[in-house]
């Protein structure tokens, strides 16, 4: 399974070289160049994995935004500016120049919106049309920038924006992660596998529990229940933990930025490391998120 692979990579892998200030195990990996940080992060979107064009579900527009959009929003998650991106595109025989082309003319749509530069990438004969997105972003300073390992006993857990729609074209909250690093947030993660999983990232990487009260979800448009919007994934919304104290200043920077609503959703403890979802007569409820397996 993908969860178990990643381990046994992470593992594999040697420490840390003296210019990485962050590898594996958050949203983006950080290294310092020169008197900068590189925000760095990698996504693929495969065809018949994460989008279907045979079906009408996708249009290969969408999924040119999309496969940009989930790229960004690691950067969003780690409180990062955004700069450059860069795309590797599988074309299939299938899709040809024609939607190949479209799916670029999406990603340089958001790129444009989002301030981010395409600068470069490459092109290569695929089985499927796949579209891999390296993003590159910047910060000054370590402390502009929030891990998923931060999170402390007490603290508030909020998300942004509403859970379980899967939109077609996903907005990464690129100035609410900045606006909820600026206000002190101590941990953060975006949903793209969903709030059942990503949660237990932060809880996990944290060494506590995050206890999260399913009826206090903010649901999407058409959403049938907290079960959908705690599973389901690619929200591509902001999971973040704060000090009680910090509240009224996130709520007032994520206005002030003209953010997505945020909604406070549950309070971390010093429970085994991890999350637990309590519906609304406190009972707990066992919940999975997306993850690839074969």
């Amino acid at each position: 399974m993908e969860r178990s692979l990643i381990e046994s990579i992470a593992a594999a892998l040697p420490a840390d070289g003296v210019r990485v200030v962050r590898g594996v195990g958050d949203d983006a990996a950080v290294v310092r160049v020169g008197g900068k940080l590189c925000v760095t992060s990698v996504d693929a979107m495969v065809e018949g994995v994460h989008f279907r064009l045979d079906d009408g579900s996708a249009s290969p527009f969408d999924v040119g935004w999309r496969a940009l959009a989930g790229a960004l929003s690691d950067l969003a998650a780690m409180g990062s500016k955004p700069g450059e991106a860069y795309i590797a595109l599988g074309v299939s025989r299938q899709a040809g120049e024609e939607q190949a082309l479209a799916l670029m003319r999406g990603a340089l749509q958001l790129a444009t919106a989002t301030g981010t530069v395409l600068a470069g990438g490459d092109v290569v004969k695929s089985p499927v049309l796949t579209a891999c997105v390296t993003v590159v972003g910047w910060a000054d300073d370590e402390r502009e920038l929030i891990g998923r390992d931060g999170a402390l006993p007490g603290d508030l857990v909020g998300v942004t924006g509403r859970l379980g729609g899967k939109p077609g074209r996903p907005v990464p909250r690129l100035a609410e992660g900045r606006a909820l690093a600026r206000a002190g947030a101590h941990a953060m993660i975006d949903l793209s596998d969903g709030l059942a999983t990503d949660a237990r990232h932060i809880g996990e990487r944290s060494g506590v529990s995050l206890e999260i009260e399913l009826g206090q979800l903010p649901l999407d448009a058409g959403v049938s229940g907290w079960e959908q919007a705690a599973t389901a994934g690619e929200d591509y919304e902001l999971c973040f933990c704060v000090a009680p104290a910090d509240r009224g200043r996130v709520e007032r920077v994520l206005h002030e930025a003209d953010g997505a609503p945020l909604t406070w959703v549950g309070r971390v403890s010093d429970g085994p490391p991890g999350a637990s979802f309590l519906d609304e007569h406190g009972v707990q409820q066992r919940l999975e998120g997306f993850e690839h397996r074969w």
